[in-house]
């Protein structure tokens, strides 16, 4: 077969132009080296009433950027080696005789390994004491996540 060279300039911008969306794709789904991780809390009164809270944990990330309690979350959740059930959690912690049902999930990934975890505690206490600050960012500021 006889390559031109306008059929090799060709296919080199095809080549270029794969790799680059392929590293774009690639930024986009693992901004940073660690994790990054939507962090979901869904807390559900005696009554039925429900409030969701979202948030992004990026591990490193970068000072100042989403989850309020970033750096101990990440030093938390690299004590696990990104396993939520294995999370340092707490020894103690503020409760309240709130009747509250708490649901945690956290999606995303950790260190190349994909992450889907989810648990509903009894209360923000039993939350705080499996997980540590991890699920502490109730009236933080807060990213939209569309499903």
């Amino acid at each position: 077969m006889k390559t031109t060279p306008a059929l090799a300039a060709a296919a080199l911008a095809v080549l270029a132009l794969a790799g680059t969306a392929s590293a774009s794709a690639s930024a986009e789904s693992s901004p940073t080296a660690d994790g990054y991780l939507w962090l979901t809390v869904t807390r559900t009164t005696a009554a039925g009433d429900s409030v969701t809270d979202t948030i992004r944990l990026d591990c490193p990330g970068r000072e100042g950027d989403g989850h309020p309690h970033r750096t101990s979350a990440c030093a938390d959740l690299a004590a696990a080696d990104g396993d939520f059930d294995a999370l340092p959690g707490r020894d103690t912690a503020l409760c309240s005789d709130e009747a509250v049902e708490v649901g945690a999930t956290a999606h995303g990934g950790y260190r190349g390994r994909a992450t889907h975890w989810a648990h509903t505690y009894e209360s923000d206490c039993h939350l705080t004491l499996a997980t540590g600050e991890i699920f502490d960012f109730q009236g933080a500021r807060r990213e939209q996540r569309s499903r």
